[in-house]
């Protein structure tokens, strides 16, 4: 059996894309093993587990100073860049140790783990790129630095996987080879098949209010802070917010500051073998991404399919691959990107037509045939199969 060896830069908890990718190639034939990280916060995580047949995962441990030592020193050399420098050297032993047929390396920051295995070595390996964001273009990253560290690295590599069609003509711009792009689509799946999480009766949700669901990442430029000013003026509809991230504990402080606590409830993250049971409690998704960036204005985030498959109605941007399957299969509402008074009006407007809402809920029936990850994921083995010949 072929072995393939894959990095990721987290612990493989909640990595849906990779887990779907890992799936597929197993189903296809191949063993796949998955080299993730544990932090000293995450010591209750396995260190190795089988996950799925001939599907396997290694949570290889961050070393890093005590928390009082981190505080005292307040130096990201020692408490950041040192202890991931050793991570991606424990990581690339780890690798190269397995002898894998092909190594598959997911985003930048395990780039440099799958060229050490793949390449530095007599009998090299096939190594494929897989970025599931635009590295050159997000929040906080400079491009030149980038630009230069991704076109250099790129000399080894192989194959290149993007999201989509947007981004694939983007890295062709900029390094003139086009990628091939492989969705981040849901897995197909029937929805009646799926128990509802009670989250009107666990929350006090009344019936005669609409359930409005942002579920991700709570991070900058997803519109989370623009949202809840939208829900200030909202009627007859709560917000459920199920994730975590940088601005979550900003995100909750800010709703107390204005006030609408009744309106709005905060979940933890869901681990994703039980979001659908929360997805199927939605009658409305949210997917706001705000035009800050390429990144965002190329997404076709996976949360949008998940809604889609869940028969979930769905208000989000006007930004190229979000429109084209909102707008395109009449499934939704779409509006400009980052302004908070056509969002308001778009959930108004979904809150107070339930005929509406139905409507767009059958087409979802028909959508989720064409944007699920059983269609989709040929494109993955098509490659592996390429590879291997």
């Amino acid at each position: 059996m072929k072995k393939i060896s894959m990095f990721v830069w987290n612990n493989f908890v909640n990595d849906a894309r990779v887990l779907r990718e890992a799936r597929a190639l197993s189903e296809a034939g191949y063993e796949v093993t998955i080299n993730a990280k544990k932090e000293r916060t995450e010591k209750q995580l396995k260190s190795s587990e089988k996950v799925l047949e001939n599907v396997y995962v290694n949570r290889i441990y961050k070393l890093e100073l005590p928390e009082k030592m981190q505080k005292k020193l307040k130096s990201s050399v020692f408490n950041k860049h040192i202890p991931n420098a050793l991570l991606m050297v424990k990581m690339i032993l780890l690798g190269r140790k397995q002898n894998a047929d092909i190594y598959h390396a997911h985003d930048l920051n395990t780039l440099i783990q799958g060229i050490a295995c793949a390449k530095l070595r007599l009998n090299r390996k096939p190594l494929i790129y897989d970025s599931h964001e635009v590295q050159t273009s997000r929040t906080h990253y400079a491009f030149q630095k980038i630009y230069k560290v991704e076109k250099f690295l790129l000399r080894f590599v192989d194959e290149v996987i993007v999201e989509n069609e947007t981004r694939a003509a983007y890295h062709e711009d900029l390094y003139g080879v086009r990628p091939l792009s492989v969705h981040n689509y849901s897995e197909k799946y029937d929805i009646e098949d799926v128990s509802e999480y009670p989250v009107r009766k666990t929350h006090g949700i009344k019936d005669s209010e609409t359930v409005v669901l942002y579920q991700g990442g709570m991070q900058e430029g997803r519109g989370l802070f623009k949202l809840l000013d939208a829900f200030k003026e909202i009627e007859r509809a709560v917000l459920v917010m199920i994730g975590d991230g940088k601005e979550r504990e900003n995100l909750i402080q800010y709703h107390q500051t204005i006030g609408i606590e009744d309106k709005v409830i905060f979940i933890e993250r869901v681990p994703y073998k039980m979001l659908r049971e929360y997805t199927k409690a939605a009658d409305i998704g949210i997917q706001f991404l705000e035009n800050t960036n390429f990144n965002h204005y190329s997404a076709s985030s996976n949360k949008l399919f998940e809604y889609l498959m869940a028969h979930v109605p769905v208000i989000g941007s006007k930004l190229p691959e979000i429109e084209a399957v909102i707008d395109g299969e009449s499934v939704g509402m779409t509006v400009e990107a980052g302004n908070t008074e056509q969002l308001k009006t778009a959930i108004q407007q979904l809150v107070d037509d339930e005929r509406l809402r139905n409507r767009y809920k059958e087409n979802t029936k028909t959508a989720k045939e064409k944007y699920n990850w059983q269609v989709e994921k040929g494109k993955l083995t098509s490659l592996y199969r390429k590879l291997f010949d």
